[in-house]
Order: C-alpha cells, then sequence, then structure tokens
C-alpha cells in the first residue's frame, strides 16, 4: 500500500445508482468543450483536455489488452 495516499473517506455503494443507470453519452458542444456522460457523473473538458484523455484510455486499454 502506497504510505503517501491517506483515505478521506469509505461507503457502501449500490452497485447501479437509482437515475440514469443506463446512460453513457459523449456530447461535442460546439465552441465550449465535451461533455462526457457516464450514470450520474458528468465530466467536462476542453477538446485538448479531451483528446488527452482519449489518449491516456486509449493506451491504458492496449496496455490491459497485453495481459489477456
Amino acid at each position: 500500500m502506497n504510505p503517501f495516499v491517506v483515505e478521506l473517506d469509505k461507503d457502501e455503494l449500490s452497485p447501479k445508482p437509482d437515475l440514469y443507470s443506463q446512460k453513457f453519452v459523449i456530447e461535442d458542444n460546439i465552441g465550449e468543450g465535451i461533455h462526457i456522460h457516464y450514470r450520474n457523473m458528468r465530466f467536462e473538458m476542453s477538446i485538448s483536455e479531451f483528446k488527452e484523455f482519449s489518449k491516456g484510455i486509449k493506451n491504458a486499454l492496449e496496455e490491459l489488452n497485453k495481459w489477456e
């Protein structure tokens, strides 16, 4: 365990949220940025942040696939 990690809170969560449990949407808000909606969460980022985020997800998936 990393000695530099401080757990701020801990709780039991439902396996599926009550609201929007099936929701997954990626929106291009033209001129504003990108919104990713996943269940009850919304991630908001600029186009450049989204490109960096997407590249990181792609790289992580490629690394994960090496273990299969």
